[in-house]
């Protein structure tokens, strides 16, 4: 074509209006916003875009043109096949102006989504279905997985109360490069190395998958702050906060990147917990570097410090365990079965037990030891508890569950009275029947009758449970079971696992137990490491998940459970089995979609 033909052409098209240029190319282009090609039917309100923010992959955004105005926006991502759960939720309209747009969150992987939305528009009321096609889920398996994400199985269907509950499971996959992470004093490491590759996933009461993160989009081998075992999730409003590695890390359920921060100071190693108190103040259990302990080695510390940061990520206060409690108490790491120190899983090992000359003469690192520098707190676990500005840790290698109050003085502590020695002895609680009258138990903790009141062992989570105050403090412990009586049983198969909560007077220095859940199960049921249990007060119960039984017999699954506050059978339990051999869930948490906020 000539130039002069096409400059013609030109000139004639830069006089149209974009409607007239739109009608002179048939409407194939519903508007110059993008070049967006328009397809009938898809554009009902605006473009959809699927996983916006590129982390979460089973969300979407449906945009709004800025001069519409929409009000009362409903959505619901419509169940799959007869058993399917409907997900619904109102959006605020400072959602609406966040994403410009409706987010659309819980699609279901690799389907053809039918997403309704009902909206008001010029004082009329609107609906409309959408189409949202979803891809795979891309986890990287490990080599020898036997799927490619974790799959879920009902086992009690939920009653209508819970129907609508979504379960994050934050499970460790293994198919990732490892980091290239190590610390500034190669002799006397800490925990630093612990990196794995997650499997952020959630689920619904149907055991279907509804949200997952793509955490290798975010993670990066090679980056101090990217790598490290994802921990300790949480949902604060419509955010998720965790912590891994090196730094702690807070996201939308969006996939929206709100922040990652490195960890202050000479701190390091974050692992199991973080907390976020109602100020925005976050706790976070850490490790020390360059630590100069009892016998003047310079260590890296682990799993044995906790700091409190503003929300600028500024240090508030640090609780060194070294120095508040006895570092080489050894009554419980005597009795652990050395196949599995937490997440360091040997099952050759299964069973054995380490001496006390062992855990002395151990080199320092992530291995059970006494002493600064050695795994001997295994801190895993940290709330707060705001009547009286307090924490309260559950330490597995102590088989205790300890409240600390900001002047670093212990307030209580629950667990059986061997070991303890001074003014720490004094603060071990004494065990009370539901009429008041004491308990008295061996100093290896074996009580007359375990099924009034048992203590917890190699525990994880101690998290404030109904009705705490100042006085009567409830709390709920996930009891492993590992080590009960600070000793291996006779065989393995005799070790259960279970949820419980106690009730403490504060004032008169008693514990009794009024609820228990999983000893019924026996080993079944029985996790060696990770899991969880916490009350959630929006429905008035108790979530209790054994999230590594099977470990040893490389068939992991995770057992997600719900009760009604104090019930003896759950209303809810859906197994989520893990994808290949040695890769366990570590725990649960419920997530509500709070896009009316």
């Amino acid at each position: 074509m000539k130039l002069s033909n096409i400059a013609l052409i030109v000139a004639a098209v830069s006089c149209m209006s974009i409607s007239q240029y739109s009608a002179a190319v048939g409407s194939s282009l519903k508007s110059a916003r993008g070049m967006a090609v328009y397809s009938k039917g898809t554009e009902v309100i605006g473009t959809i875009y699927m996983n916006k923010y590129g982390y979460a992959p089973l969300t979407a955004v449906v945009d709004i043109p800025s001069q519409r105005v929409l009000t009362d926006v409903n959505v619901t991502v419509l169940a799959k096949g007869d058993n399917g759960v409907d997900i619904h939720y109102k959006v605020s309209p400072q959602e609406l102006l966040q994403h410009s747009g409706i987010p659309v969150f819980g699609l279901y992987a690799d389907y053809q989504n039918k997403v309704q939305i009902d909206w008001k528009e010029g004082g009329k009321q609107q609906s409309h279905v959408f189409n949202m096609r979803t891809g795979g889920v891309k986890f990287t398996p490990a080599a020898n997985a036997r799927s490619s994400s974790l799959q879920g199985e009902v086992k009690i269907k939920a009653t209508d109360k819970f129907k609508d509950r979504l379960y994050l499971v934050d499970g460790f996959g293994d198919g990732a490069q490892r980091s290239v992470i190590a610390h500034n004093n190669p002799s006397a490491n800490g925990a630093g190395l612990w990196d794995r590759s997650p499997t952020l996933s959630m689920y619904d009461t149907n055991g279907d998958l509804r949200w997952y993160m793509d955490y290798q989009a975010f993670r990066d081998a090679n980056h101090y702050r990217k790598t490290g075992y994802v921990m300790g999730i949480k949902q604060v409003g419509k955010d998720l906060v965790w912590g891994a590695g090196q730094a702690y890390h807070r996201m939308s359920l969006m996939g929206e990147h709100v922040f990652s921060r490195d960890l202050p100071g000479n701190y390091a190693d974050f692992s199991h917990d973080i907390h976020h108190r109602d100020n925005g103040n976050m706790i976070i259990r850490v490790a020390k570097k360059d630590y100069k302990n009892t016998f003047n080695d310079l260590v890296t510390t682990v799993r044995d410090h906790i700091i409190e940061v503003d929300p600028n990520g500024k240090l508030v206060h640090e609780w060194d365990l070294n120095k508040i409690l006895d570092p080489f108490r050894d009554i419980t790491l005597k009795g652990l079965d050395m196949g599995a120190v937490c997440l360091n899983v040997d099952a050759d090992h299964q069973g054995e037990v380490a001496s006390a000359e062992q855990l002395k003469n151990a080199p320092y690192g992530d291995v059970p030891g006494v002493g600064a520098g050695r795994n001997w707190a295994h801190i895993n676990s940290v709330t707060y508890d705001e009547n009286d500005d307090s924490i309260i840790i559950s330490s597995r290698h102590q088989s205790a569950n300890i409240k600390i109050g900001k002047d670093n003085e212990v307030k209580w502590i629950l667990s059986a009275r061997g070991g303890w020695k001074g003014d720490l002895a004094k603060k071990v609680l004494q065990p009370i029947d539901s009429k008041g009258r004491k308990i008295e138990c061996t100093e290896q903790g074996k009580c007359p009758d375990p099924d009034t009141f048992d203590f917890t062992w190699t525990q994880h989570t101690a998290y404030i449970g109904k009705d705490s105050g100042k006085r009567n403090f409830n709390l709920f412990v996930l009891d492993n079971g590992d080590g009960r009586f600070n000793e291996q049983p006779a065989l393995p198969s005799m070790k259960y696992t279970r949820a419980v909560e106690y009730v403490i007077d504060q004032k008169n220095m008693t514990v009794k137990q009024v609820w228990q859940y999983g000893k019924e199960r026996g080993y079944e049921f029985y996790s060696p490491v990770t899991s969880i249990t916490q009350y959630y007060p929006d429905k008035d119960s108790n979530l209790v998940a054994s999230m590594s039984t099977g470990l040893y017999a490389g068939k992991t699954i995770g057992k997600i459970l719900e009760f009604e506050h104090g019930d003896d059978k759950p209303s809810v339990e859906i197994w989520v089995h893990g994808m290949a051999p040695g890769a366990p869930g570590y725990r649960a948490t419920i997530i509500t979609p709070h896009f009316d906020q």
